[in-house]
């Protein structure tokens, strides 16, 4: 599957209703949930790397895969960052001319933006070994799976049976390797 340049009569029209929801749901109180979630991203996120608060001793080898998990998210969130391009976009919200990515990282992981925050925050507690960190990575793991599944639903209406397609052969944020992902 490519990279599809369609966008639906939903979307063009600026109405995006999410599935199961009141059909009253308009764009603007989905945009509104969007920012709800996007703003308790970025405060656990800030709260995981703030360097506040007592600190535990961690064993030896923690602080060593925190390094290896900042790594790997810095390569996970630029293989995103160069597969969007120029559309990269923190809303979950589609804009109007939102297109469905399936090619590069995509083909592989559904949200690699939110396993690549997962994985540099959880670098970043491992590393530092600080308290806050530790209390606010679950919260942050709880916001990224309701934003993934936000997005999810606003995808699966904007992109139909396209979309549809994609999801069932491409994981949301965990990678699975052993999946085939040819299609």
């Amino acid at each position: 599957m490519s990279t599809h340049r369609t966008t639906s009569r939903a979307a063009a029209a600026g109405r995006l209703p999410v599935e199961g929801a009141s059909p009253r749901v308009t764009e603007a109180t989905l945009r509104r949930i969007g920012h709800v979630l996007v703003a308790a991203q970025m405060s656990l996120i800030v709260l995981c790397v703030l360097p506040l608060g007592p600190v535990v001793a961690l064993p030896d080898p923690v602080p060593a895969i925190g390094t290896v998990l900042l790594l790997l998210a810095g390569a996970v969130g630029v293989a995103a960052l160069l597969s969007m391009g120029r559309r990269t976009r923190v809303h979950p919200v589609p804009g109007p001319d939102a297109v469905l990515h399936t090619r590069g990282i995509y083909a592989f992981v559904r949200h690699p933006m939110y396993l690549a925050v997962g994985l540099a925050c959880a670098g970043a507690v491992a590393s530092s070994g600080r308290v806050l960190g530790m209390v606010a990575l679950p919260l942050l793991y709880v916001v990224l799976t309701v934003k993934a599944r936000f997005e999810d639903r606003l995808l699966a209406r904007a992109f139909g049976w396209q979309f549809a397609v994609y999801a069932s052969r491409v994981p949301a944020v965990i990678p699975q390797p052993w999946r085939s992902h040819r299609h």
